[in-house]
C-alpha cells in the first residue's frame, strides 16, 4: 500500500522508500498533501512551486510532474486509465487517498477522535499518532511561504495532542509519567501556559506544593521578561487553588470524584430534515460554532437535536442556558447569573462562587480545564454576552445560537458558522407529514402546497399550521389553507402561545436603532421579488449600507446575492403592518417614489449607454437619488437583466406620468434584446391610454408606434399595421419626421420581414415606406436620424437586388449600413446589418463571404445570447449546403444550448431549422 509521509522530510513508500525525483517534484506532491484532499488550481502550483516568478514553460513542466508523480502513486494503473488517486479536477489537481495513507492525515484523525475516548484508550492512541512524528512536518520545504501555515497548524496540533496526553495521564492516577512529561512540554514551550498548568497540576497531585507554586513562578517569569504579560487567569486561578488547599479543583483535573451535569432541555418532537447542518455541527466538534438565523427558523430545535445525538460523547457532561437575547423579557440574561448557574451545576458549593464577573469566569474555565463538556448557549444577544461563558481551553464543545451572526466570535474567537435557512418546499412537505401523516398531507396537494407556500418554509409558521390542524382535526387542510389566505398573519396567532410568528418577529425589531428599524418598514413597501444596495441608498441615502447590515445581521433581511436583499414572505408581512403602522401615507408615497426615480433614472443610464444615439426622454433626475451607472454595455445589458422583475414592479406601482417614461427605456431591451414583447406591449398601451387623455401628441405617436413594433417582433403583422398606421398620422399631423419615420420604416419592415430574403413583390411594396422613411430621417441631420438611416436602407436594398443589374448596388447600401452603425458606436445595429449582408451574399452565390457576414454578426452580439441564435442558425444552414458537417454540427450545437433559455419570439421556427 502506498503511504505518504510528511511529519517529518517527505517520503513516499511503497513498503520501502520510493526515490520521489527533484526538489519542484516533491514541492507538487506536498502542496497537494497539505490540501488534504481538496482542489489545488494548478496556476497557484506554479505560482508557489516558482516563487511568483514562473518561466514560460511552467505549465507544461507541472503536467510533466504531475504525470511522473501519477506513475509513482499508481505503478499498477493499465495504460490510458484515468488516475484515482492524483486526480484533475476544475483546472487544478487534487490528491484522493484514504486517511491511513497519509500521516499527518492519520494524525490529525487520532487526535480528534481520542477526545471521544475513556483516558485510559485516549492515551493510547495518543501516543501512537505521536509515534508517527520524524522531526518538522515537510521539512525540505518549512522555510517556503506555501508551506509555512501548514506546518505551524500541525505543530500547534502535536502540541495539543500532547497537552491532551498529559491530562489523560492524571485523570488516570499516572502523576509519575505526567509531570516530567509536562517538565519537558513546558521547558520547550515556556510562553505556553497549558503545560504549566499540567505541570503545576501534576506536582500538587504528588504532594509537591511547593515546587507547584514555583512552575507557576517561573512561567510568571518568562512571560514578564519575554512579553510583558501576566498569566492567563486560569493559571493564578490554579495558583490561588494550591495555596488555599482546596482539594475539590485537584479532583476534578486528576479523577476525583465529579458532578456530570445534563441540562439539555427535551428534544422537540415533529423535527424533519437538516441531515446536511446536522453533519456539519459534527464536523464542528470540539471547537465554537454558531448557529444563526431568522426567528423561527429553528435554531434551538436543531441545536438541541444534534446535542441530544452526540451527548454519550461528553464523557464530562451537557451544561445548557437560555440567554434571552430575544424574546419577550426586557434583559438578556447576564452573564454573571449564568456563570453562577453553570458552576454550581459542576459541583462548586454555592459559598465558593466568588462574586465578580471576572472570577466567576477564571473559576468556570479552571473547573473545565481538562474536561470533556458540551456547552449549549441559546438565544444569545451578541458576541460580548457570550464572551464570558466560554471554557478557556480545547477539549469543550460550544454551540450557539442567536438571531445577529455574531461576527465578533468569528473574528475573536474562531468560531465557525452555520447559518439556518428556511426548509425547502420538500422539506416542508416533510414535516408537515411527519406531524400530520402522509394520508392527510397528501390527500390535496393544491392545499398543502398553498400551505407550504404561504409559510416559506419558517419551521414555526409551520408548527402553528400543524397545531391548529391537530386540534381541528375534521378541517380539511383546505380550510386551513384559506384561513392563512384571508388573515394572515393572524393566522399564525394561537391563543397562550406567545411565540407565534408576529410576536418572535417583533423581538428582532425592537432591537434596531430607529434608522434601521425605518429602512426596515420602507424597504418591504419595494414591490419588486427583491432590493439592491443602490435602491436602498436612494431611499435612506449613505448610511443605508450600514443599516442593511445591521439588518442582515438580525436575519431580517437577507443579502441572497451581493448587494441583492430580500424578506421572507412573512417577516415582508409583519414589515408592511408596522409601516402601515408607525408612517403616514405621505412618507409612502415618498419611499415609493424614490424608488420610482431611482429604477427608471438607472435603467436609462443602461439603455443609454448600450444605444448612445437615442435622446433622453425622462424627467430630470433628483439631486438625492443615486441612480446606478455602468463602465460598458456588458455591464449595463446584466442590470437590465437582473432588475427586469423589479423594474416592471414598479410600473405597477408609479404614478401615470411616469408610465412613457418607463416604456421609453424598456423599449429596447423589451423588444430588440430580451423579447418580452408582450410586457412591452401591455406597458405601452396603458401609457397610451394616459397620453390620449392629456393630449400629448408626441407620446401618442411614440407609444403607438411602440405597439405596432411589438406585434412586428411577435410575427403579427396584421396586428401591427393599425398602430403604426395611427403612429405615421400623429407624425404628419404634427411634422415630426422621427414618429413619421419610424413608422413608415416599421411598415416596409413588415412587409419584407426580418428574418428571412424578402421576396420580388414584398420588396417592391415595401419600397415607398422605405424611401420615404430614408427621406424623413435625413431631415433629422442628428445622430439618431443617421443611426435609423442605416436599418432603412435594408428595405431599399433588398430591392435593388431584385432590379436588372441592381445587386451591386444592393451590397454597396448594405454595406453603407453597416458603416453608420459602426461610426456611430451602434455594435447592436452593425450586428442586424451584417444579417442582411449574409443573407445577401448566400442569396448571391458566395458561401465563404456569408460565413465571415454572420461570424461578423455573432461578435458584435458579445453577450447577448438570444441574438446569438440567429447568426448561429445562418451559420448552420450554410455550411449544412457547402458540405462542412463538423463546422455545422458546431454552429447547431451552440444554437441548440442557447434556445434551452432564450425568450425568442419565434422560437418554434427556430427549432425547426434545426431538427
Amino acid at each position: 500500500m502506498i503511504e505518504v509521509c510528511v511529519l517529518g522530510p517527505l517520503e513516499l513508500r511503497a513498503g520501502e522508500p520510493v526515490p520521489l525525483g527533484g526538489h519542484q517534484q516533491q514541492a507538487v506532491l506536498a502542496m497537494l498533501v497539505a490540501a488534504r484532499g481538496r482542489v489545488v488550481p494548478a496556476d497557484r502550483i506554479v505560482d508557489q512551486v516558482w516563487g511568483g516568478e514562473p518561466p514560460a514553460s511552467a505549465t507544461a513542466t507541472l503536467q510533466a510532474y504531475v504525470s511522473r508523480l501519477r506513475r509513482l502513486l499508481e505503478p499498477d494503473r493499465p495504460p490510458r486509465a484515468a488516475p484515482s488517486i492524483l486526480i484533475s479536477e476544475a483546472a487544478g489537481y487534487a490528491l484522493r487517498l484514504p486517511t491511513a495513507a497519509v500521516d499527518a492525515w492519520r494524525f490529525e484523525r487520532d487526535v480528534t477522535l481520542s477526545g471521544d475516548l475513556p483516558p485510559q484508550q485516549a492515551l493510547g492512541v495518543l501516543r501512537e499518532a505521536l509515534g508517527r512524528w520524524r522531526g518538522v512536518p515537510y521539512e525540505q520545504f518549512a522555510d517556503e511561504e506555501w508551506a509555512r501555515a501548514e506546518v505551524a497548524r500541525l505543530s500547534e496540533l502535536r502540541r495539543a495532542a500532547q497537552e491532551r496526553g498529559i491530562a489523560a495521564m492524571l485523570r488516570i492516577g499516572r502523576i509519575g509519567d505526567a509531570v516530567p512529561a509536562a517538565r519537558a512540554l513546558a521547558d520547550a514551550e515556556p510562553l505556553r501556559g497549558e503545560a504549566w498548568r499540567l505541570l503545576a497540576l501534576g506536582l500538587w497531585a504528588a504532594h509537591r506544593s511547593a515546587e507547584a507554586l514555583d512552575a507557576l513562578r517561573e512561567h510568571r517569569q518568562h512571560l514578564a521578561d519575554e512579553v510583558g504579560l501576566d498569566p492567563e487567569p486560569a493559571l493564578s486561578t490554579l495558583e490561588r487553588a494550591i495555596l488555599g488547599q482546596r482539594t475539590e479543583v485537584l479532583d476534578q483535573a486528576v479523577g476525583g470524584a465529579q458532578v456530570r451535569p445534563a441540562q439539555l432541555p427535551r428534544s422537540l418532537a415533529g423535527f424533519a430534515a437538516r441531515e446536511a447542518e446536522l453533519d456539519e455541527l459534527t464536523r464542528f466538534a470540539g471547537t465554537l460554532a454558531v448557529i444563526s438565523g431568522a426567528g423561527g427558523v429553528g435554531k434551538t430545535t436543531l441545536a438541541v437535536r444534534w446535542a441530544h445525538a452526540v451527548a454519550d460523547r461528553y464523557s464530562d457532561g451537557q451544561l445548557y442556558a437560555d440567554l434571552r437575547g430575544f424574546g419577550p423579557e426586557e434583559a438578556p440574561a447576564d452573564p454573571a447569573d449564568v456563570l453562577f448557574g453553570f458552576l454550581t451545576a459542576l459541583g462548586v458549593p454555592d459559598h465558593r462562587v466568588p462574586p465578580s464577573l471576572g472570577e466567576r469566569v477564571a473559576l468556570f474555565r479552571s473547573v473545565l480545564a481538562g474536561r470533556r463538556m458540551l456547552v449549549l448557549l441559546d438565544n444569545a444577544a451578541d458576541a460580548d454576552q457570550v464572551r464570558s461563558l466560554l471554557p478557556g481551553t480545547h477539549g469543550c464543545t460550544v454551540v450557539v445560537t442567536s438571531r445577529n451572526q455574531l461576527g465578533g466570535l468569528v473574528v475573536a474567537e474562531g468560531a465557525h458558522t452555520l447559518r439556518l435557512d428556511a426548509f425547502d418546499d420538500e422539506e416542508a412537505r416533510g414535516y408537515l407529514r411527519q406531524r400530520l401523516g402522509a394520508e392527510r398531507t397528501d390527500q390535496d396537494a393544491a392545499a398543502r402546497d398553498e400551505i407550504v407556500a404561504r409559510c416559506g418554509g419558517l419551521p414555526l409558521a409551520l408548527a402553528v399550521v400543524c397545531a391548529r390542524a391537530i386540534t381541528r382535526d375534521a378541517f380539511s387542510l383546505d380550510v386551513i389553507a384559506a384561513e392563512l389566505r384571508d388573515t394572515g398573519l393572524d393566522a399564525f396567532t394561537v391563543e397562550g402561545f406567545q411565540h407565534d410568528p408576529r410576536s418572535v418577529f417583533s423581538w428582532s425589531y425592537r432591537h434596531l436603532p430607529s434608522t434601521a428599524a425605518a429602512l426596515f418598514r420602507h424597504l418591504a413597501l419595494h414591490p419588486g421579488p427583491d432590493v439592491t444596495r443602490a435602491a436602498a441608498i436612494s431611499v435612506a441615502g449613505p448610511d443605508a449600507r450600514a443599516l442593511l447590515r445591521q439588518l442582515c445581521n438580525a436575519h431580517l433581511l437577507d443579502e441572497h446575492r451581493p448587494g441583492r436583499y430580500v424578506y421572507h414572505d412573512l417577516v415582508r408581512s409583519y414589515a408592511v403592518e408596522l409601516a402601515h403602522r408607525y408612517d403616514d401615507p405621505a412618507r409612502h408615497l415618498d419611499v415609493l417614489g424614490r424608488l420610482v426615480d431611482h429604477y427608471l433614472h438607472s435603467a436609462g443610464n443602461a439603455v443609454e449607454l448600450c444605444f448612445p444615439f437615442r435622446t433622453s426622454r425622462r424627467p430630470p433626475c433628483p439631486p438625492d437619488i443615486e441612480p446606478e451607472t455602468f463602465d460598458n454595455p456588458r455591464d449595463a445589458y446584466a442590470w437590465q437583466d437582473a432588475e427586469y422583475e423589479n423594474v416592471m414592479a414598479l410600473t405597477e406601482a408609479c404614478d401615470d406620468a411616469y408610465l412613457g417614461a418607463f416604456v421609453w427605456v424598456l423599449c429596447p431591451h423589451q423588444q430588440d434584446i430580451r423579447f418580452h414583447v408582450r410586457d412591452s406591449i401591455a406597458l405601452a398601451r396603458r401609457a397610451l391610454t394616459v397620453a390620449e387623455r392629456s393630449r400629448e401628441q408626441w407620446w401618442v405617436g411614440f407609444l403607438q408606434y411602440v405597439i405596432g413594433r411589438g406585434h412586428l417582433r411577435l410575427n403579427e403583422v396584421e396586428s401591427s399595421r393599425a398602430p403604426l398606421e395611427a403612429a405615421i398620422a400623429v407624425g404628419r399631423a404634427t411634422n415630426d419626421p422621427t414618429r413619421l419615420a419610424h413608422g413608415l420604416l416599421s411598415v416596409a419592415t413588415g412587409i419584407v420581414g426580418v428574418h428571412r430574403v424578402p421576396t420580388r413583390e414584398q420588396t417592391m411594396t415595401a419600397y415607398p415606406y422605405a424611401i420615404e422613411a430614408l427621406a424623413e430621417y435625413r431631415r433629422l441631420g442628428d445622430e439618431t436620424g443617421r443611426v435609423e438611416e442605416a436599418n432603412a436602407l435594408h428595405p431599399i436594398a433588398w430591392y435593388h437586388f431584385y432590379r436588372p443589374g441592381g445587386r451591386e448596388k444592393a451590397q454597396a447600401l448594405l454595406q453603407e449600413s453597416i458603416d453608420i452603425n459602426r461610426r456611430s458606436g451602434n455594435l447592436h445595429g452593425a450586428a442586424g446589418s451584417w444579417m442582411h449582408m449574409a443573407r445577401f451574399r448566400s442569396e448571391t452565390g458566395d458561401p465563404a463571404g456569408a460565413v465571415s457576414a454572420f461570424e461578423q454578426a455573432l461578435e458584435l452580439y458579445g453577450d447577448m445570447q438570444d441574438l446569438r441564435i440567429e447568426p448561429l442558425i445562418g451559420l448552420y444552414t450554410t455550411h449544412l449546403a457547402a458540405g462542412d458537417e463538423k463546422a455545422a454540427a458546431r454552429a447547431r450545437a451552440e444554437a441548440l444550448s442557447l434556445l434551452d433559455t432564450a425568450r425568442y419570439p419565434d422560437i418554434d421556427r427556430l427549432r425547426a431549422i434545426l431538427g
